[in-house]
């Protein structure tokens, strides 16, 4: 059983477009004691990702101006970037050809929207505390 308390803080980054997602992933992870900076799309999901270095990134797929599956791209080719686990939570997590893709691009792990939070955020710890 997982605690409901991580080991050590995470440093987590939002990249949601639905403002009430992104506060509902936020004030979870807050209340497990995380620190999270959200983005809006996946412009500036890229970033933030390169001037705060998350621990873990929660990236949804659908997004303006930048979608997760472009923004997850250059996540993964930008060597500051690289080695940021990225945890996709998307409505298309249920297509196994979305899914493949997106773990062929570098995701870590894909869910499928609506998510568990309870099981997203044990699954970064875990990852984390390795």
């Amino acid at each position: 059983m997982a605690s409901a308390v991580a080991a050590r803080p995470l440093r987590i980054l939002v990249a949601e477009d639905d403002p009430a997602v992104a506060r509902l992933y936020a004030s979870f992870a807050e209340r497990r004691g995380h620190a999270v900076v959200c983005a809006r799309d996946g412009a500036e999901a890229l970033a933030a990702a390169a001037a705060e270095r998350p621990d873990v990134i929660l990236l949804d797929v659908a997004m303006p101006r930048l979608d997760g599956r472009d923004a997850l791209r250059s996540l993964k080719h930008d060597p500051a970037t690289r080695g940021i686990p990225v945890l996709v939570l998307s409505a298309l997590g249920g297509d196994q050809l979305m899914r493949d893709l997106l773990l062929e691009l570098g995701a870590w792990d894909v869910l499928e929207k609506p998510v568990d939070l309870q099981l997203a955020l044990d699954k970064a710890e875990r990852l984390l505390q390795r």
